[in-house]
């Protein structure tokens, strides 16, 4: 992790922001840890630092940022199939980079902007959607929230699946 904040083990956040990076629109997941209750948003990066600093300033000493950290995990490509072109896996990787440079300037404005911030490896993929990926059902399902979930994509299912986990609250499989 480059500049992270340490986080002192018995800090126990009221706001848990999870974000799946992106380079267009990153997903959030606000999970508010008394109200069990969950936001999926997105964001643009401008947008979602002034919304990052706004929620820091409203509930000083409340918040953590919990960055899903796709640039933690080794892994590599391959052509077999006969699916995938070489100039299919450049894009792809491409694509792949910018997103994590993305999560990578996020967290160091969480640094800078002194908002506690970890990063956590993506977590492993069980669900029943497209490639193991949880979806809209199993979200809402699972971790049981208060508030019915409106429609949203991959990456605020993400994005809130694991600001759930790490707020510490029980996920039904």
């Amino acid at each position: 992790m480059l500049g992270a904040i340490q986080i002192p083990h018995q800090f126990k956040p009221d706001i848990i922001i999870g974000i799946d990076p992106d380079v267009d629109e990153s997903g959030v997941g606000v999970v508010y840890r008394t109200s069990r209750s969950v936001t999926p948003m997105k964001f643009s990066f401008p947008n979602l630092i002034d919304y990052l600093t706004m929620t820091r300033d409203m509930n000083p000493g409340k918040v953590l940022v919990v960055l899903e950290g796709g640039w933690l995990v080794r892994s590599n490509w391959h052509l077999g199939g006969g699916y995938m072109t070489m100039q299919k896996a450049a894009e792809l990787g491409r694509r792949t980079g910018m997103n994590h440079q993305t999560g990578i300037l996020i967290e160091e404005m969480c640094s800078h902007l002194n908002i506690p911030c970890t990063v956590a490896k993506p977590m492993r993929k069980v669900w029943k959607g497209k490639d193991g990926k949880i979806t809209q059902a199993e979200l809402q399902k699972s971790v049981g929230v208060t508030n019915r979930l409106p429609r949203m994509n991959q990456d605020q299912r993400d994005a809130c699946l694991m600001a759930w986990v790490y707020a510490g609250l029980p996920v039904k499989v």
